[in-house]
């Protein structure tokens, strides 16, 4: 639909075309790697038109949908079409809007989201309470029966895999040294398993089993023969992330699967578990702000944060777990990782305003061929006073969409009195002047202020960290920058 309609349009006879998809991501968000690749060329001037199949293939959120529709594509001078919808930002009167029907159809597209998705939750509810089985990969130690999709059979070899760590952590084997007997025999983990099922296409460092993996099946009351579904739920339609249930919530059908591991060796296993998290829990430290980010060099794992005499410290327990690891990056402390964390923020700084004074000189040198500049002409009074007024300059566009909104002024005189403030953009920039970015506006506005770290600025600002030794740790921050 979408090649013929742009093939038998003469517009459109001298245009290159991209073809952007997203097959198998919801449309209820905008975190999909084909749109984000399109709003990127979009807004960077790379494409002037964007055609659809229908409103709901761009997106089911109609609060984003038309915060684009109205405002952001025509502000970046991009004309929109949805074929389904009959709509061309093209046709419309100066400074009107989709109207209201557009608004109903991304509203009606985004409720169609959530009825749909509360249907199929209550359809998997009512399944689960019969004891049919609604998930997408089979339980490590099960497989799908052949002939009822909602059914488990047990897996004999994973399931003897199961037994033996049950029977291990009876005898007083620890979870952490039966990770280790099972890589050593080269069984196969629970998620490389599943890969290779064709559950799962993800690749990872999934070949060694550590101890969350061997407490995860400990955990596991599948295992018993019942049937438990509703452990999490996701906030809303389209989010990413799952947050736990109470388990007074779940749906829990006994009998429902075989049963690999009898009721009594479960609970005497959780007694056990019970005993030892107790007894680390009485011991432990609060947890640090740098929870989850923290990563060994060498083998990709997650480090473990311990209190010791000397302070709280990081370290790899790969080593331990595994012979096919020889990490070696020693323990480390607490401070040491926030010492460079800090140091490498205002390191981060430094560069950032050099390098804005040196694009400043090269623009002013080989742009337009002036003498090279005095760079106490940038200090920094000066580049604040540019960044106040490119500031300006962006209120004053934000003022000009308004009143093209409200029908004051045309559409062709938006675009031109638009285009002189851009101009004025580009004069600050051959002035030596970089209107910042939104990075540099994290840098300058955030990083400026931070005299301590939080848990909550580590987790905006750092992705990972990997640490190979104390003298030597890999930042990862969120914009790409690694130190």
């Amino acid at each position: 639909m979408l090649d013929d309609f742009i093939n038998n349009n003469p517009d459109f006879a001298d245009y290159e075309v991209l073809e952007f998809l997203d097959d198998g991501c919801t449309g209820t968000n905008f975190s999909r790697p084909g749109v984000q690749k399109l709003l990127e060329a979009a807004e960077t001037g790379k494409i002037q038109c964007i055609v659809v199949k229908d409103l709901s293939r761009f997106g089911r959120r109609y609060l984003d949908v038309g915060d684009y529709i109205e405002q952001k594509f025509p502000l970046w001078g991009v004309r929109f079409i949805s074929l389904g919808d009959m709509y061309d930002s093209a046709t419309l009167a100066h400074g009107a809007t989709g109207g209201i029907s557009m608004a109903f159809r991304g509203l009606i597209a985004q409720l169609y989201s959530q009825d749909l998705s509360a249907k199929v939750r209550s359809g998997k509810d009512a399944a689960s309470r019969s004891g049919k089985i609604v998930t997408s990969f089979p339980t490590y130690g099960y497989n799908f029966d052949k002939n009822n999709r909602h059914k488990f059979v047990i897996n004999d070899n994973e399931a003897s895999v199961v037994q033996k760590i049950y029977n291990l952590y009876e005898q007083g084997v620890k979870v952490s040294k039966i990770a280790r007997l099972l890589s050593a025999e080269n069984i196969t983990t629970p998620q490389a398993s599943k890969r290779a099922r064709g559950y799962d296409s993800k690749t990872g460092r999934d070949i060694l089993w550590h101890r969350g993996i061997v407490a995860s099946i400990l955990r596991n009351e599948k295992y018993t023969g019942k049937w438990i579904y509703g452990k999490t739920r996701v906030p809303e339609i389209g989010s990413k992330r799952a947050y736990p249930v109470p388990k007074s919530e779940w749906i829990v059908v006994d009998g429902a699967i075989p049963v690999i591991i009898s009721q009594e060796q479960f609970d005497r296993v959780q007694k056990l578990l019970g005993e030892s998290q107790h007894m680390a829990a009485s011991s432990a430290p609060e947890k640090s702000m740098f929870a989850g980010k923290i990563k060994c060099g060498f083998c990709g794992y997650s480090m473990t944060y311990s209190k010791l005499k000397a302070g709280r410290v990081y370290r790899c327990a790969m080593k331990k777990e595994s012979a096919k690891f020889d990490c070696n990056t020693g323990k480390i402390e607490e401070q040491i990782i926030y010492n460079v964390v800090m140091t490498s923020l205002h390191a981060i700084l430094l560069l950032s305003n050099i390098c804005n004074a040196l694009e400043g000189a090269c623009a002013r040198r080989y742009g337009n061929s002036r003498a090279a500049p005095d760079y106490r002409e940038t200090s920094h009074s000066k580049m604040r006073a540019a960044h106040l007024s490119v500031e300006n300059i962006n209120l004053e566009k934000m003022t000009l969409w308004e009143d093209f909104h409200n029908g004051k002024i045309s559409r062709e005189s938006f675009q031109n009195k638009s285009k002189q403030l851009s101009d004025k953009v580009e004069r600050h920039e051959k002035k030596g002047v970089t209107p910042p970015s939104q990075t540099n506006n994290l840098i300058g506005g955030v990083i400026n202020c931070i005299t301590a770290l939080t848990k909550e600025l580590v987790g905006e600002m750092v992705n990972k960290i990997r640490i190979y030794s104390p003298q030597r740790v890999e930042i990862e921050w969120t914009w790409g920058v690694f130190i």
